[in-house]
């Protein structure tokens, strides 16, 4: 499974479910409680985070290690930062051993 398409689905999955449940249609569709409700169609009640922890490991990316979603939390913060001071330019400088370091 494409790993984008894992995270927007988990995504929804969290805005559509009720305190850590989420709801299956006949069809597996997950679908809003309130959803569900209002077109009256029959749901099977699912446990999200293990759904998730599921799907997250099948992929080898170990979501329910707290120290992984740490380790995972510090390395988007540095990304961001390097992202946000990266120099516009290109700097060339000249160094007697090496030449030209661009």
């Amino acid at each position: 499974m494409n790993f984008r398409k894992l995270v927007k689905e988990s995504l929804s999955m969290l805005e559509k479910s009720d305190k850590g449940v989420i709801f299956q249609d006949i069809d597996n569709q997950i679908i809003h409680v309130a959803d569900a409700a209002f077109y009256k169609k029959k749901v099977y009640p699912k446990d999200l985070i293990r759904t998730l922890n599921d799907n997250f490991n099948l992929s080898g990316f170990p979501i329910d290690d707290s120290q992984f979603r740490k380790e995972l939390l510090e390395l988007i913060e540095k990304y961001e930062s390097a992202v946000k001071h990266k120099s516009r330019k290109k700097v060339t400088a000249f160094d007697r051993e090496f030449g030209k370091i661009v």
